[in-house]
């Protein structure tokens, strides 16, 4: 069966007469369990498919599980579209982070996998279309560093003039290493800590970085020099890792770099306080001042003898006119100046004095006099006056308020006086009731004929008893 293919094995199988569907199956042929067919099924597109496939297509879905660091995504063209895994280990070798929409190929192997019951492709390798897998990784990382501020010029970090101790961040192997030692040996003083870490291959960027770590930790240095020779994008692929790049940004020593030939940029450059094209030049960079120095030094050591000079002069005018001032020619005036002014200070003083004491003694007369005021035998004289004061206020009123009342009372009882049923009578006035309920008769329908009645006058009462008009009189 190895010499046939997946697709002879399918028309073999389509070309086989067909059986008659009203025969019963041969209780001969084996009965499989999914896991026997999906084995078979794997055995059949293992033989028909080769074992590399380059795919082509537009991926989608891609999620990065964080967890086991694999990558799952579909690959699709506009007919048809397959599942595919990338592994960790495959991932790892990844220089660019694939997105949904991006065209590629990928390299990899056909297999089923059995719990799902589908076949997948396993890519071991991405190749983007149109772009070098690099080149957008550089993109990539430079468009990310570039949205966080990494190569802002404010925060580039000023570089010494005069840097004394200087560490090289090279391999020692190198011919850049050679470079810059061939610059900076011209300046003996000059204080070297080489530190030797890989510059090209898998990891050179971590220990890089480590490199960096360690200098800012343990080597108190004035400046950095990170140097590379020449090579291609994948050798010098170290310096554009992300990993670097942070190192390089949090480092609190200034860095020169100097990485492959004048037309490399890598995103280490874009990041350092200083971009030099070589090595040689950023070696040169370092001891550019260094190389002026005693030209310089002459210089201010000129400038500091003329400064000096003009001091001398104007200290000895200064001194000629000193000597030629009054005080020096009479002394004795200028100390019975200070003796007239000594005698004024005096009697100012003195007057000074004499105030502050009649002030505190005016003041202490105006504090014993509050005192005195604030004696509890002052304030009980105080309160003894102002209660008979009350006292005497509290009797006028009780008077008046009697004499009020006592006029109310007497108009009170004028008006009753006046009002009185007695004196009424007195006026001739007279009031009849019934004898019996005592009623006062108000109408004549009340005395009814035969009705006893009672009517009072200012001296007595009279008894009396009520006739009917139309009855004639027995007396007359």
């Amino acid at each position: 069966m190895s010499g046939k293919s997946f697709f002879d094995f399918y028309d073999h199988a389509k070309a086989a007469p067909a059986q008659n569907p009203s025969r019963k199956e041969n209780s001969t042929t084996p009965t499989l369990t999914v896991a026997e067919l999906t084995r078979q099924i794997d055995r059949a597109i293992k033989i028909g498919v080769p074992a590399t496939v380059l795919v082509r297509g537009e991926i989608s879905n891609y999620k990065h599980h964080a967890a086991s660091g694999n990558a799952y995504f579909t690959l699709k063209d506009p007919d048809a579209c397959i599942d595919c895994v990338m592994f960790k280990s495959e991932r790892a070798n990844l220089k660019f982070e694939p997105d949904d929409g991006m065209e590629l190929i990928a390299t990899g192997r056909v297999s089923v996998y059995p719990q799902r019951g589908k076949y997948q492709l396993y890519v071991s390798h991405l190749q983007p279309l149109g772009v070098g897998a690099l080149e957008l990784a550089f993109k990539k990382l430079h468009a990310k560093l570039l949205a966080e501020g990494f190569f802002a010029s404010e925060r580039k970090k000023t570089i010494s003039r005069y840097p004394v101790r200087i560490a090289l961040l090279t391999s020692t192997g190198t011919a850049a290493l050679q470079d810059m030692l061939k610059v900076l040996r011209r300046f003996p003083h000059l204080n070297l800590c080489i530190y030797h870490t890989p510059v090209q291959g898998a990891g050179a960027a971590e220990k890089i970085a480590q490199g960096l770590n360690w200098i800012n930790r343990r080597c108190d240095a004035d400046l950095i020099l990170l140097g590379r020779g020449g090579g291609s994008l994948e050798d010098l692929w170290a310096f554009n890792e992300e990993c670097l790049a942070r190192a390089m940004f949090a480092s609190r020593i200034p860095i020169v770099t100097g990485i492959g030939h004048e037309i490399d940029v890598s995103i280490a450059d874009l990041i350092a306080d200083h971009h030099a094209h070589t090595p040689t030049e950023a070696a040169q960079v370092a001891t550019m001042h260094w190389r002026h120095a005693p030209q310089t030094l002459s210089e201010l050591t000129n400038r500091i003898t003329q400064a000096l000079r003009r001091m001398i002069e104007n200290s000895r005018h200064r001194l000629t006119a000193i000597e030629r001032h009054e005080i020096f020619r009479r002394p004795a005036d200028r100390l019975n100046s200070l003796r007239q002014l000594l005698d004024d200070q005096q009697r100012h003083l003195d007057m000074q004095i004499r105030s502050r004491i009649s002030q505190s003694r005016q003041r202490i007369d105006a504090a014993s006099l509050r005192l005195i005021e604030k004696h509890p035998r002052h304030r009980l004289q105080l309160q003894n006056q102002r209660l008979l004061n009350l006292e005497t206020r509290l009797r006028f009123l009780q008077t008046r308020d009697i004499q009020s009342r006592h006029q109310k009372l007497y108009a009170l009882q004028t008006h009753l006086a006046a009002l009185s049923p007695t004196n009424i009578l007195q006026r001739g006035f007279s009031i009849t009731r019934l004898k019996k309920t005592g009623q006062i008769i108000r109408s004549v329908e009340q005395a009814t004929p035969g009705t006893r009645l009672t009517t009072q006058l200012a001296d007595g009462q009279i008894e009396s008893t009520t006739m009917d008009q139309n009855q004639p009189e027995l007396f007359e």
